[in-house]
């Protein structure tokens, strides 16, 4: 038997243009650096962070009006086209300042720019950047409990003994028993992901998460491994915690 902690509706969705396929959260693979300017390029190869901004930002919106934004208004409760989402995505990479790091968009960015927007937009929500791997999990089940999708980083590998080192992305498949079987499909660093869900199971948990427009599963140990036994890895490592801000004369 298994156990889910997980967001309570469905999880954005766009339709690719080149098949139809409708995928599992935003893509940063939507940019063909073959074809776009050396901006397109770089969404491409380190666009992640701001994909998992866009999502959560469209979540929220889609989750509950109080959360909708002029930047995010056009862009709700429906099945987004892939020109729409990349439309989208250009406004909140606009809004984010960009990329200015061949690295990507750093976690502090992040960090800054959604209190700055709960603050203008009076949300009462604060989010800080985890620095350590203790409260890691019970962070992203309690957000995931009040159906806040949450924004996880794999660390890059800062030592050059490290380089090669990162961290398994599984699909999973039902099997005859009523178990499920995990089979690794990728293996990265440096990325950001979104985690949408908590799969605890009798021997193994897993994030359930969505990267490159497709839902995959990462097993929680050994993301608890590879941030504990590298170089800032905890700091590097972490998710961007949400909570809503207590109320005066509240406990």
């Amino acid at each position: 038997m298994e156990e889910r902690t997980g967001i309570q509706r469905e999880y954005v969705q766009v339709r690719r243009k080149e098949n139809g396929i409708l995928t599992y959260g935003g893509d940063q693979g939507f940019f063909d650096s073959a074809k776009g300017a050396e901006a397109d390029k770089r969404k491409q190869t380190s666009g992640c962070g701001i994909i998992a901004f866009s999502d959560l930002l469209l979540y929220l919106g889609n989750r509950d009006c109080a959360y909708r934004i002029p930047e995010t208004e056009p862009y709700l409760n429906h099945v987004l086209q892939q020109k729409e989402y990349q439309n989208y995505y250009n406004t909140v990479y606009r809004f984010l300042g960009g990329l200015p790091f061949k690295g990507g968009i750093s976690s502090l960015r992040l960090m800054v720019m959604f209190n700055r927007l709960s603050l203008r937009q009076g949300w009462g929500m604060r989010a800080i950047w985890g620095l350590s791997g203790k409260k890691l999990f019970d962070r992203t089940k309690r957000m995931l409990s009040e159906d806040i999708p949450v924004i996880l980083c794999i660390p890059m590998m800062l030592l050059k003994k490290d380089k090669k080192d990162g961290i398994r992305f599984y699909e999973r498949a039902a099997e005859k028993n009523g178990s499920f079987s995990y089979h690794e499909k990728a293996y990265t660093r440096a990325h950001y992901v979104m985690v949408t869900g908590i799969v605890e199971e009798e021997k193994d948990s897993y994030y359930e998460i969505s990267s490159w427009g497709k839902k995959y599963y990462m097993n929680c140990k050994e993301y608890d491994i590879l941030i504990k036994t590298h170089f800032l890895g905890t700091i590097l490592g972490n998710i961007l915690y949400i909570r809503q801000r207590k109320r005066k004369g509240t406990k």
